[in-house]
């Protein structure tokens, strides 16, 4: 490669092949993906090092923070990053100038900040630290943080500090209330407390909700060929309240008769304007909707994605910074993106003026930052596919099609509503409407359509058109239909709907959302049920003391007045030693409180209703341990009595006998559920799972070591074959579903579940193979490939079908035969 080829090369990556001074500078960032992204960019005046994220912090076993002393932080290092601190310094030495290049967000100019401060920051050769910020990782986005270094932004560190001191004070002198009456070790924490208590709130919500029975009449009619309905809407110009099935008939007797004359038609023109580009909220609300992404795990990949990956031959950031609340968007992307919509769709598709969405943001939002967006709209997903992984690339597609659709016109319907004014035969007014959307113009359609969960408002593409009808016009009436309803409680959280709720609260920042939600479920404070959050009697009471003894700190209002409060800080309006010192006055006598009354704050919420200890006569209360909660004695420790709180189910058996001894089974409690087991235990040790379908293991089902039956037990990671023979015999199987593995056809399928207790299927030859699915296998013989399994998959646009494991040949439900090979 000549010389001249080889600088043109370096100017493609972004490398400068020359530089304009002898100086030596040193680059730090806190990731290392970061810093090798960074090194193809930089001439070799440039050093680039990575801190791997925080350098200092609080101690972990101790309170960290001087009360005495205006709650001066006192940091350490933190455990295995002094060999990194000694090559930092070490590198300093010989640079003229240090560059602090971490992330452009409070918590990276505190990172920024404690590293300068070991690198000598404060002394006379402060001066030659800078701060650079990377909006992006790319060679302009690069080149301009160069262009334009600064010094760091000490209010910003502040807030951060300042963050960082409340939540120690209050994780560190709350979290005792915990230990007594329920175990050691739990924790409260200022925000994710908050969390939970909107969870909470809303399950006693639900509990306390009363369904009420009410029932609606829909007109199927028809013109045509053409079949439209039309739902009773109004009652003598009032909203119908229809509470029985009686009242409905009574409607269908007084119209059934009448002619469906229409009355009244409004037709109107209905533009929809696509929405801004992500924040990092709506990404992980998106991303939970159409991904099934975890907060944290959004997150996770959209910093692989900004700190750069390998993509035709370079390594480049392809998003900008992921931490933000803004939908600002610089008028050079948005031209860049006017420009390839033209070229790609069409000038119809490009609105008149750019749309930057200022103004758009949420209370609290800063305007640092832009938007989630591409760094260059002509890397397409498509000609990504070969370099991104199939994580990467889905959430890539995500961010770019919301981007590109975010500078796209107006989607334009032209909606229909029709009214019927009956006078039935009772002599009263019966007004039935019918409601249509026809799409005029798909315009940012044509590339984007938000992602809906279940209970959210229909949208106008998704109503049916209607016929062309004229006022006065008589329809046929096909038949009147009466529906029962009940009404619904507000639904349970999804991440999705929990980070939105959190956003509108002003709970938390976009850096905390994922981990909020991550140390929920890590804490076992919720389990997710159907991807929706439900407290754990472990999480319901702890929420219920925390509020009990501090109702202050653990307030709605409270939390988010609190950011506000951080966000002056960081704007030069509080000093942050002020703020803290204010929060402590009030928590702090809010701790002597609790302290006072906090034996009777836990009595009331912990203790047994109507139960005494059946030794001694004591009240017993509510415990817990590693396996869940239980029954203890309040007299502990001189009494140790111990219950099942999880009374057994009424099962009834029938009068089977122990297939060992022949002695009386009967149902008892264990620390992982309910179980049948031999009335003559401990002489007899046979044990079973409960469910009725496993009441009778199969004649086949012996113990391949000593020949014994085997039977189904349940563990804490689902259901097990075991030995009857235990003690003498400890062999144990897992449950297949008796279908072979599609990958090596030796194994076969097993149930499994995940560390989150998600459950999935393997094969039971792991690790020896690793084929694995979320998706349910059933028997079903492939049509293309005669493969003898195929997984149930279920979608909105598809709706429920098979796929073949093996060649991917997709096929609906109804016709394949299919036999239920899930029953175990």
């Amino acid at each position: 490669m000549t010389a001249q080829t080889k600088k043109k090369e370096e100017a493609k990556r972004g490398k400068r092949a020359t530089t304009t001074t002898n100086e030596s500078k040193l680059l730090i960032v806190e990731s290392p993906a970061k810093a090798r992204t960074l090194n193809r960019y930089l001439d070799d005046s440039y050093v680039v090092k990575a801190s791997v994220g925080h350098v200092r912090d609080l101690p972990k076993r101790e309170l960290g923070v001087d009360v005495e002393n205006r709650f001066e932080p006192q940091y350490v290092t933190i455990r295995g990053k002094g060999k990194v601190l000694t090559e930092l310094k070490q590198a300093a030495r010989t640079a003229d100038q240090v560059l602090l290049g971490t992330d452009p967000d409070r918590e990276g100019e505190a990172i920024a900040y404690h590293v300068a401060d070991q690198l000598g920051f404060g002394t006379k050769n402060g001066q030659r630290f800078k701060r650079v910020l990377f909006e992006e990782i790319t060679p302009e986005g690069v080149a301009r943080g160069l262009a334009s270094l600064g010094e760091i932004d000490l209010r910003k560190v502040d807030a951060q500090q300042a963050r960082r001191v409340l939540d120690r004070l209050v994780g560190y002198k709350a979290s005792p209330f915990l230990w007594k009456p329920i175990r050691p070790g739990l924790s409260a924490g200022r925000v994710q407390t908050v969390a939970l208590r909107l969870i909470w709130e809303r399950e006693e919500e639900i509990r306390r909700f009363q369904p009420l029975e009410y029932w609606t009449v829909e007109a199927l009619l028809e013109k045509g060929d053409q079949r439209f309905t039309a739902r009773l809407h109004h009652i003598e110009g009032s909203k119908p309240e229809l509470p029985d099935e009686a009242a409905a008939a009574a409607v269908v007797g007084a119209v059934s008769d009448v002619p469906f004359q229409i009355t009244r038609i409004r037709r109107r023109e209905r533009r929809k304007n696509p929405a801004p580009p992500f924040t990092t909220s709506t990404l992980q609300q998106e991303a939970a909707k159409r991904l099934r992404f975890s907060a944290k795990r959004t997150m996770r990949i959209a910093q692989q994605l900004y700190e750069g990956v390998e993509a035709g031959g370079e390594a480049i950031g392809l998003i900008t910074y992921m931490r933000t609340d803004s939908t600002r968007v610089a008028s050079s992307a948005a031209g860049a993106a006017r420009e390839f919509l033209e070229r790609t769709f069409g000038a119809r598709y490009v609105p008149r003026a750019a749309r930057l969405y200022l103004g758009k943001q949420q209370k609290g939002a800063q305007e640092a930052h832009e938007a989630i967006r591409p760094t260059a709209v002509h890397r397409t997903p498509e000609s990504l596919k070969g370099d991104l992984d199939p994580e990467q690339l889905n959430l890539y597609t995500l961010i770019w099609l919301r981007f590109v659709a975010s500078q796209m016109s107006a989607a334009v319907f032209d909606t229909t509503t029709v009214d019927f004014d009956l006078r039935g035969s009772d002599g009263k007014g019966y007004l039935f409407r019918a409601t249509g959307s026809v799409l005029k113009f798909d315009g940012f359609t044509r590339l984007y359509k938000e992602a809906q969960e279940e209970g959210e408002h229909r949208r106008l593409d998704d109503l049916d058109p209607l016929p062309a009808l004229e006022e006065k016009e008589v329809v046929g009436l096909i038949e009147i239909g009466t529906t029962q309803h009940f009404t619904e409680p507000p639904a349970r959280y999804s991440e999705a709907s929990l980070v939105k709720e959190l956003e509108k609260q002003g709970i938390g920042r976009p850096s905390t959302y994922a981990q909020i939600l991550s140390t929920l479920l890590e804490r076992k404070y919720v389990d997710l049920e159907k991807r929706r959050f439900v407290p754990t009697p472990l999480g319901e009471t702890v929420v219920q003391v925390l509020i009990r003894v501090f109702p202050d700190t653990f307030s709605v209002d409270f939390t988010s007045n609190m950011e506000v409060t951080l966000d002056r800080i960081e704007e030069g309006e509080r000093e942050w030693h002020e703020v803290v010192e204010d929060f402590y006055k009030v928590f702090s006598k809010r701790l002597e409180e609790g302290e006072a009354r906090s034996e009777d704050i836990v009595r009331e919420i912990v203790q047994a209703k109507d139960t005494v200890c059946e030794r001694c006569g004591a009240p017993m209360v509510v415990r817990w341990n590693r396996y869940g909660r239980f029954l203890g004695c309040s007299n502990y420790p001189e009494c140790r009595n111990t219950e099942s709180i999880d009374k057994p189910p009424e099962v009834d058996l029938g009068g089977e006998k122990c297939p060992q001894c022949s002695g009386e089974l009967i149902v008892k409690s264990g620390r992982y559920g309910p179980f049948v087991a031999c009335s003559n235990y401990p002489d007899c040790r046979f044990t079973r799972a409960v469910d009725a379908k496993h009441s009778v293991v199969s004649a086949d089902a012996k113990c391949p070591k000593c020949g014994s039956p085997m039977a189904v037990k349940t563990g804490r990671y689902g259901e097990f074959l075991a030995c009857t023979s235990y003690p003498a015999c400890k062999h144990t199987q897992p449950i297949t579903l008796g279908l072979k593995c599609p990958k090596c056809g030796d194994g076969e399928i097993v149930k499994r579940r995940s560390k989150r207790g998600r459950v999935f299927f393997g094969c039971t030859r792991y690790p020896d193979c690793d084929w694995s699915t979320w998706d349910t296998p059933i028997a079903a013989a492939c049509p293309a490939c005669e493969s003898a399994v195929a997984l149930q998959k279920s979608s909105k646009r598809k709706g429920d079908y098979l796929k073949c494991p093996s060649c991917g040949h997709e096929s609906g439900l109804e016709s394949t035969e299919t036999a239920d090979a899930t029953s175990t």
